[in-house]
């Protein structure tokens, strides 16, 4: 086994693990540690503990754990040593080692074909709007205030009415209709396939990347026709995880310092004309977990800017809530119950009106109870009640105590209810369980992932941190022990004797980057087992002579005991119950002998 990690533990020296994971995650501090909902498993409430003295994360449900670079190599599902590069990145630390290590991003040969069809068939839409038959779908764009250099930055296009010549286009560039049809666009018409979109506008649909992976055609004119035929679900195309103009807006978010989401494309367009490029659209979808991911990773303020209907408003509502959950800034564009959408007021009203219609933005709070103003009646008291119900989730989310007082008035002021009272209510709510959301719930010392050791794993897991941490304890168990009876535990420890013996010093941290960067089995219990010991506080922190002999005797003593065991369940293998009793009596008086023996003075050791 060859090592060189000095790279490795000279990354997660300057890396700050906390700030690293928070910004793919919210995270809250609760003492020493900081605490998050796990992204590696079906969360609900804070599990994944974060030390930054120690620099290792540990989640005490699913077991994931490991280093900033684990962290970001799984969130991120890339290669570790891309991960490495980006923690380096995140944390400014510049070494000329690290300019030999490039990151590029897994590619998945069987989205290759696929994506390389899509490319093609973009670049043949494109060319269609300039033919002459394409000039209906021209005149379309250009009634929408889509010039030429709006279609090139977003690859309008238009697709023949002739469909059949389309796919026979794509099959002379070398695809196959398997292709086509996988890609969401051949369908069979009698013994043809043709191109579903034929004769609507395309506005194709990139990935974060900017590959094309599906599109969005429009009909022409009226008809009878659906107005819009969107792909299908397909090996590239998720409709919960794509954000129209993810690919620009992910370039432009961090200098803008937010990124507005839309209702759809046009929308998106709108604002691209007064030079907004950091805007993304839903295209009709709901907010989803993916979606929320991909918006946290930008790193800015979420401005939501959906319609003023209310479907839009509600839309709003919903999102606002999960953006908020999740721990991510989040203002609303206040359209003041205006039906119209923002390439709406561009058209009609100018640009300094959409300037202006988007720089009016508000709270949630302020949002959430203009909503229930114009969404639920108050002309009765069990509507008023009602409205201050709602809203109690809301209000006990705020920290401020200026912030709460000035909503707890404005709740008082429009259900004229006294604000003190709301006050009570919401006080009652955070002392309800229900309401908690506390991750010091999560005990320490509770492992569900992890079965109740016993005596001999306790000696042994002691023995393999004191290795850890001193290189006598090291030397100690190759000249003592040899051997762990627990598998994990053994693989760890032979892990850690070559690893000091190529570098020397030896701690957790530096030993699970190795293991991360190796390809040895059972790597992922490895690393679990090694950050469950640095989040462990049971653990003696000097290692003495009398210790490691004491744990010698445990180890010893148990490794006799299962031995003797194991001995026992052979013999009494296939025997009767009478020869099975005779076994067990001997058995019995034996041990009894040797306990005897043991007690007698000078008898024991």
């Amino acid at each position: 086994m060859v090592f060189d990690d000095s790279l490795i533990n000279d990354v997660l020296a300057h890396a700050d693990i906390v700030k690293i994971i928070s910004s793919y995650i919210n995270v809250t501090k609760k003492g020493r540690n900081y605490w998050a909902i796990c992204p590696f498993h079906d969360d609900t409430n804070p599990s994944l503990s974060i030390s930054p003295e120690k620099k290792i994360f540990k989640c005490f449900v699913c077991g994931t754990s490991g280093s900033a670079i684990t962290f970001v190599q799984k969130f991120e599902h890339i290669p570790f040593m891309e991960a490495l590069k980006k923690v380096a990145d995140m944390s400014g630390f510049h070494d000329p080692r690290l300019e030999g290590v490039v990151r590029v991003k897994p590619v998945d040969a069987t989205k290759v074909p696929l994506l390389k069809c899509l490319s093609d068939l973009t670049m043949y839409y494109e060319y269609a709007l300039n033919t002459e038959e394409g000039k209906e779908g021209l005149e379309y764009f250009e009634s929408r205030h889509l010039d030429a250099n709006m279609r090139a930055k977003y690859h309008l296009g238009y697709a023949m009415k002739d469909g059949k010549a389309t796919c026979n286009f794509l099959q002379s560039k070398g695809h196959s209709f398997k292709t086509m049809e996988d890609v969401g666009i051949a369908v069979l018409s009698g013994s043809n396939y043709i191109d579903k979109n034929q004769g609507r506008v395309i506005f194709p649909i990139c990935d974060g990347d900017g590959a094309v992976i599906g599109y969005s055609a429009r009909r022409i004119g009226n008809g009878n026709e659906a107005k819009y035929v969107n792909s299908p679900e397909t090996h590239l195309f998720h409709k919960s995880s794509v954000l129209y103009n993810y690919h620009i807006a992910k370039q432009k978010a961090k200098l803008a310092g937010c990124v507005y989401v839309c209702e759809g494309f046009m929308d998106v367009f709108a604002l691209g004309k007064i030079g907004i490029d950091s805007a993304v659209a839903l295209m009709g979808t709901a907010l989803t977990k993916e979606h929320i991911t991909m918006l946290r990773a930008l790193g800015v303020e979420i401005r939501l800017c959906l319609d003023g209907d209310l479907p839009g408003q509600t839309a709003m509502m919903t999102a606002s809530k999960a953006l908020a959950e999740a721990g991510l800034d989040v203002r609303i564009v206040d359209n003041q119950n205006s039906s119209k959408d923002p390439d709406e007021i561009l058209n009609q009203d100018g640009e300094d009106a959409l300037r202006a219609y988007l720089n009016n933005l508000i709270g949630r709070v302020d949002f959430a109870l203009n909503y229930f103003k114009n969404s639920n009646p108050l002309k009765t008291l069990e509507q008023k009640k009602a409205l201050v119900k709602s809203f109690i989730p809301i209000l006990i989310g705020i920290n401020s105590q200026l912030e709460l007082d000035s909503y707890l008035r404005k709740l008082a002021s429009v259900t004229g209810f006294e604000a003190e009272s709301i006050r009570q209510l919401v006080k009652n709510a955070k002392a309800n369980p229900q309401y908690s959301d506390n991750p010091t719930n999560v005990m320490m010392d509770f492992h569900p992932e992890r079965k109740a050791l016993r005596r001999l794993e306790l000696a042994e897991r002691e023995l393999l941190f004191q290795m850890l941490n001193d290189p006598k304890a090291i030397a100690f168990y190759e000249d003592k022990v040899g051997n762990f009876y627990d598998e994990i535990y053994r693989q760890v420890a032979n892990y850690v004797i070559d690893y000091a013996k190529q570098n020397g010093d030896v701690s957790i941290l530096s030993v699970i980057s190795s293991i991360e960067m190796s390809d040895v089995d059972n790597k992922e219990a490895m690393i679990n087992e090694l950050a469950n010991m640095s989040f462990e506080d049971t653990h003696n922190n000097a290692c003495t002579p009398e210790l490691l002999e004491n744990l010698l005797s445990s180890i010893e003593d148990e490794k006799e005991k299962i031995y003797e065991k194991d001995i026992l369940e052979q013999s009494l293998n296939g025997k009767d119950p009478l020869e099975k009793a005779r076994i067990m009596a001997e058995y019995n008086r034996r041990k009894m002998r040797k306990i005897n023996k043991t007690n007698k003075p000078g008898g024991g050791k």
